[in-house]
């Protein structure tokens, strides 16, 4: 082991126990709504499928792990078709939150688009279903064809070269269509925010609004879930198409904070998330100051 993949393991340590609290906190309140209220909106069902990727990301990283032990090209193989799988499900995941909230929030006078609009509820399980068996059905074949002769062969590196190249042109395909969809949604919102708000700063001669602040924060949610997704994108692409050193000093952390960025919109972008974490920090700090006092 380098000191270049030595420093990933570390940072790959260090994003688990960030990632898996913050993505179980959301999965977390978003089942208790769920239990509470009998239902379970469309939003939050995105939310999270999103959280839910994110934790099978990180969880998967006990896979790479035991390679440290084994150092066994199989498990290789099998980590990077399921990490694969997973980050295509996310990629998706996260555009049709992009499409759900651009269909909510603008106004197209477009037959198409507003028979979208109405429908889009219906058809997001059919969405959901295409996503996942998708995903599974590009990935498990190419699992399913790791032999144990294939991996005690002496031809053993070309056949790892050869299934990640298979892997990773299948993978950036469907995740840079995924990307141009959700940056198309997310830049007609953004398009959209601005427009209302200049509306709302002409019709109240400033931006004491009632409303503005929160077209102000939605606007900052949207241009921060945008860039984090074309940041993540940006740097898998990257890593999956370069071997030098600064995919391990430059291009993961860059990916690592980019998620840690990614998780805190969704939070920030959805009430019950956002007050929610703002009430566990209101009773902390006031057990802190109540302790303090004794």
């Amino acid at each position: 082991m380098n000191t270049g993949e030595f420093f990933n393991y570390i940072l790959d340590c260090i994003t688990f126990l960030l990632l898996t609290p913050t993505n179980m906190f959301i999965s977390i309140v978003i089942l208790l709504n769920w239990i509470k209220d009998k239902k379970l909106p469309l939003v939050d069902q995105l939310i999270a499928s999103i959280s839910v990727c994110n934790i099978a990301e990180e969880v998967m990283k006990s896979i790479k792990f035991l390679n440290i032990i084994y150092n066994s090209s199989k498990i290789r193989m099998i980590y990077f078709a399921l990490y694969y799988m997973v980050m295509s499900c996310n990629a998706w995941f996260s555009t049709f939150l992009c499409v759900y909230f651009c269909l909510k929030i603008v106004n197209v006078k477009n037959t198409l688009y507003i028979c979208l609009q109405r429908n889009f509820q219906k058809i997001l399980p059919w969405l959901f279903v295409a996503t996942i068996l998708g995903s599974v059905l590009v990935r498990v074949p190419i699992i399913l064809r790791i032999s144990e002769e294939n991996i005690l062969t002496p031809k053993l590196n070309s056949t790892f070269l050869h299934f990640k190249r298979t892997n990773v042109l299948s993978f950036m395909i469907l995740s840079w269509i995924a990307i141009l969809i959700f940056s198309i949604s997310a830049l007609t919102i953004v398009h959209s925010l601005f427009k209302h708000m200049n509306q709302v700063q002409e019709n109240f001669g400033g931006f004491r609004s009632p409303n503005m602040k929160a077209h102000v924060q939605a606007l900052i949610t949207v241009m921060l879930f945008l860039i984090t997704n074309i940041t993540i994108s940006i740097v898998l692409t990257i890593n999956l198409t370069s071997y030098s050193d600064i995919i391990y000093y430059i291009i993961i952390p860059l990916y690592s904070t980019s998620k840690l960025a990614g998780c805190w919109s969704l939070i920030k972008g959805n009430r019950n998330l956002d007050e929610t974490l703002k009430n566990i920090f209101r009773k902390l700090h006031c057990t802190k100051t109540s302790n303090n006092m004794e």
